[in-house]
């Protein structure tokens, strides 16, 4: 090939380009645990990324302590947590550096962990003292509470491993906990075995309350939702906290 059919081909090239070639998207980068992600940054990741055209939200599902490891080495660019930063340093390590110095907090909203029941479980209240037992195994069945003459099923998140902290401290304190669960790894199988097992009882986040649950008057283990990242906030890490803070305006 001659030089100047080279050059032509090069500018027909950047021609090319300039008319037809997208522009590289840009990508924000959001890590945390199950209910931060599911509760909180899927709602949000349509409407963010409707306001903000070429962006796409990006989400990382952090396993449980690694979220600020994640945040430091660059894999994600903000930590969305149910967690207060001091939590998030507890469970990273102290033995392990990380400049907390630098990490800056902002809150959006909260997470309120309610209980589900069954819709056909008429039990429409329950104290804290009855959850306690419920959750500690003394109580086995729902007529011990004035319910039917049914077996209580605890349907138990094992992923939520901070949810389930903050509900074990507030509700049980010292008690252990139930010796039988049904186990599962996310909140959408709580709700849909709660919703498939008359006897069953879980917890989720408030967000994830639907037709086939029904939610008693019942203590609510609330927390502080925050968005965490090195140092202030990008522009993008910004319109994503302000779309988490006006979503929890609405609920």
């Amino acid at each position: 090939m001659t030089w100047y059919v080279k050059v032509l081909a090069v500018v027909f090239l950047l021609i090319g380009c300039t008319t037809g070639c997208a522009p590289s998207a840009k990508v924000v980068r959001v890590g945390g645990e199950e209910a931060a992600i599911s509760g909180f940054v899927l709602p949000a990741k349509e409407t963010f990324e409707e306001e903000n055209e070429g962006i796409t939200l990006e989400i990382v599902r952090s396993a449980p302590g690694n979220e600020l490891a994640d945040l430091s080495n660059g894999t994600v660019d903000a930590v969305v947590s149910v967690r207060s930063l001091s939590d998030l340093l507890h469970a990273y390590g102290e033995e392990k550096m990380v400049d907390s110095a630098t990490l800056r907090s902002t809150g959006v909203g909260k997470n309120d962990m309610v209980i589900f029941l069954n819709r056909k479980n008429n039990v429409k209240r329950l104290s804290k003292k009855q959850l306690k037992t419920i959750f500690a195994g003394r109580v086995t069945n729902w007529k011990q509470l004035k319910g039917a003459n049914r077996g209580i099923v605890v349907v138990w998140n094992l992923s939520a491993e901070a949810e389930n902290t903050m509900f074990i401290k507030d509700i049980l304190g010292d008690a252990p906990f139930a010796p039988k669960l049904l186990t599962v790894n996310s909140y959408d199988e709580v709700r849909k075995l709660v919703m498939e097992t008359p006897g069953a009882i879980g917890i989720a986040p408030s967000g994830y309350i639907a037709a086939g649950i029904r939610v008693p008057k019942a203590p609510v283990v609330s927390s502080p939702v925050i968005v965490v990242t090195r140092g202030e906030p990008t522009p993008n890490v910004k319109k994503l906290t302000d779309i988490l803070k006006d979503m929890a305006l609405l609920q």
